[in-house]
């Protein structure tokens, strides 16, 4: 059985600290007391870039820990209550002359480690803290920067999951390397470069995404029962005369070209004569200035080639952007549907057809 020393006394016998071991070092001795920083307005103006990188650090590191344990104990997490927890404590240190306060991945995991389930640990740390500090700083003087690097680095090794990596890059290989990007920044540039960049990536990548959603024609299922989701803008109609077609995602500046050159590449590949352009706006919720323009384009476009345009399943919050930027009377009340099947029946009823008993009775799928 291996025999354990305090290392302050293994420090304090031995003399190591004259011999160039690296300690703490001397520490105030007292709680702190509350005061105002007494600063100019000037140093307030320079802190506030950092005060914002540093919120930045605290908001993304804070809920990315406590989702990790909630997630790997089951607990409900309240999002907001914890960014009020940090605020709380901020103002609070702040007006204390303490250092920020975050939520410490390395102090989670020792805590986590160590079998602490409850706010109690804490609060027994608290008194000791405050025990400490009030009797025992020159002892804690002497504790080697090594053994507290140690006990960071011992905590959060638990924190590193290289298999988690592994099921990122099988998933989805843009998150696997913005993955990979924040940890060399967090190596080469520090934590805080890091997390700006991990961001902006993160921006980038959700962008990408929405500036080219998934399009596709609703065509008829095989029993005609419904419709399903094809991508493939040059097979047939949805029915001869009609496209019905779906844009799953928001309408707005980075995918609005995208938008128009799909439903131009539906209408040009129909195979035969386009009456009617329905717009499944089911996934469209919101819909930018420069996304209204495109669609009032749309609308033009359609109608030079005599092309009726239709919209339908829009949801209040597309509807009510509809009616602010003016769109609802360039449509037309006439021409907006409850459902893909009113659409259809309408079609099929001003062209004089028959209105299959299975579109009567079945909404489009997708």
């Amino acid at each position: 059985m291996r025999r354990k020393f305090p290392a302050p006394l293994v420090v304090a016998l031995f003399g190591l600290d004259q011999r160039g071991v690296s300690v703490l070092g001397e520490i105030p001795t007292g709680l702190p007391s509350f005061h105002v920083p007494q600063i100019g307005l000037s140093d307030y103006l320079s802190l506030i870039p950092i005060a914002l990188a540093v919120v930045g650090i605290i908001m993304s590191e804070g809920l990315l820990v406590a989702r990790e344990y909630a997630s790997k104990y089951g607990d409900p997490l309240d999002s907001d209550m914890e960014l009020f927890a940090f605020g709380a404590a901020n103002l609070a240190t702040g007006l204390t002359g303490g250092l920020v306060i975050a939520a410490s991945s390395s102090r989670t995991a020792a805590m986590d480690s160590a079998g602490m389930r409850s706010q109690i640990p804490s609060i027994s740390g608290a008194v000791v803290v405050g025990i400490v500090l009030l009797f025992l700083t020159d002892l804690l003087a002497l504790v080697p920067n090594a053994v507290l690097g140690g006990i960071v680095a011992n905590a959060v090794l638990a924190l590193i999951e290289v298999g988690e990596l592994a099921v990122i890059y099988r998933l989805r290989r843009s998150e696997f390397w913005i993955a990979v990007v924040c940890m060399a920044s967090v190596l080469a540039l520090g934590p805080l470069l890091a997390v700006i960049i991990a961001f902006l990536l993160s921006a980038v990548d959700v962008v990408r995404r929405a500036a080219s959603p998934h399009t596709s024609v609703m065509r008829p299922l095989p029993d005609g029962r419904g419709y399903y989701p094809s991508r493939d803008m040059g097979g047939p109609m949805t029915t001869p005369g009609l496209i019905l077609f779906r844009f799953g995602a928001e309408l707005f500046f980075a995918n609005a070209n995208f938008f128009q050159e799909r439903v131009k590449q539906a209408v040009e590949n129909a195979g035969g004569t386009v009456k009617w352009f329905v717009l499944d706006a089911e996934a469209m919720h919101d819909i930018d200035t420069t996304g209204a323009e495109a669609l009032e384009q749309i609308i033009a476009y359609l109608e030079k080639r005599g092309i009726t345009f239709a919209l339908t399943r829009e949801q209040p919050p597309f509807r009510q952007l509809l009616e602010r930027y003016g769109l609802v009377d360039r449509i037309g009340e006439g021409r907006r549907y409850v459902t893909n099947r009113d659409a259809v029946a309408a079609f099929l009823h001003e062209a004089g057809q028959t209105v299959p008993a299975a579109a009567e009775g079945q909404d489009a799928l997708g």
